[in-house]
């Protein structure tokens, strides 16, 4: 049976501070909670399979080539939370990239007022649409409406 393909919500984990990964992984479950009311299919989330903590056993050429694949081949549009410094977000998203795969990227206003969100990132090609939001419930809410724009209508 094929895999299905589906949305993947990118953001940062490793660097963060337990307060704020107590905030972050809620965010991202919600936004792969949404992806499943709006388009009928739940997102990946990364810590959900390889979470640094949880999922420590994994190498890091494993979490690469798995998640490689899952961005490369098996994503339809990849959500990017931009809440944080992070390594990762840059290379998922220059994966969407090269696999032309549509990204999503949601920015916290203060951080993107303050210009605190890399001109590369934001300039990167794949980038579709920018969400500039207050806060998380403004956040979902106006990914709620970005995502009609992706829904398969054939």
């Amino acid at each position: 049976m094929p895999e299905t393909k589906r949305p993947y919500v990118c953001g940062p984990l490793t660097e963060l501070t337990s307060l704020e990964q107590a905030w972050v992984k809620p965010f991202y479950e919600a936004i792969a909670d949404l992806c499943d009311e709006v388009l009928r299919v739940r997102a990946f989330v990364p810590h959900e399979n390889y979470d640094p903590v949880k999922h420590g056993h994994f190498t890091p050429q494993e979490v690469d080539t798995n998640e490689r694949y899952q961005v490369c081949h098996l994503t339809t549009i990849l959500i990017v939370a931009a809440v944080a410094p992070s390594w990762g977000g840059g290379i998922e998203v220059e994966m969407a990239n090269r696999s032309e795969v549509p990204v999503i990227l949601l920015c916290e206003k203060s951080k993107y007022d303050d210009r605190k969100i890399s001109r590369l990132l934001r300039g990167n090609p794949a980038v579709a649409h920018i969400i500039i939001f207050e806060d998380a419930e403004d956040a979902l809410r106006q990914l709620a409406q970005a995502l009609l724009l992706y829904v398969d209508r054939s």
